[in-house]
């Protein structure tokens, strides 16, 4: 991972060997963005995610991915409705041999949709929507379907897109997939975002 949050060029050629990454990096509609949760603060801010997940056994590497075009605007302050995240994992986070613990199957999905509502706050701040805010998106309650064991080791995509918001409330639906649209486990969330000046 660079200082700035996006995956090095090492980590585009492992996934680029893989098909189905490969199109979804070469595609026109996704452009990758910066994942600021890998990076380790000083604050201890994500420092589960950034470093006691961020090792080869556990999660080797973590690509992040939003639509080149904005949403069209129907939910308000949302302008990336959706993400993908590509997640490299390996056998550090088993609970049995080559499956992934069920327990960290949760942890990627709620990384990741935190991952899009924080872009999304990025990008208030950025269009001076709301220039002095910060919003800090915390999970309510993230109802989770295990479908299928996630294997280990291997490359797995967390699909994540916003389908609601009432105030500060936000609705999300994500699924962790092999890449070619076999779910092994979905989840349904609400996060209410708290908001404090800087």
């Amino acid at each position: 991972m660079d200082d700035n949050g996006f995956s090095g060029a090492a980590t585009i050629g492992r996934l680029s060997a893989i098909p189905w990454c490969r199109t979804l990096l070469e595609s026109p509609a996704w452009t990758r963005t910066h994942t600021s949760s890998r990076i380790p603060k000083p604050s201890t801010e994500d420092s589960f995610f950034a470093e006691t997940l961020g090792t080869q056994r556990n999660i080797q590497s973590c690509t992040a991915l939003r639509p080149t075009e904005e949403s069209d605007g129907s939910i308000d302050e949302i302008y990336y409705d959706e993400l993908r995240v590509i997640y490299e994992l390996g056998d550090g986070v088993n609970g049995w041999p080559e499956i992934a613990h069920g327990g960290f199957v949760v942890t990627l999905l709620d990384e990741s949709m935190g991952m899009l509502l924080q872009l999304n706050t990025e990008v208030r701040v950025t269009k001076r929507v709301r220039p002095h805010d910060k919003a800090s998106p915390f999970t309510a309650y993230l109802n989770t379907t295990y479908k299928k064991p996630v294997p280990t080791p291997r490359a797995v995509m967390c699909k994540v897109k916003v389908v609601g918001r009432e105030r500060n409330k936000i609705y999300l639906h994500a699924t962790i997939e092999d890449g070619e649209d076999l779910v092994f486990t979905e989840a349904e969330a609400m996060f209410v975002e708290v908001r404090s000046k800087l």
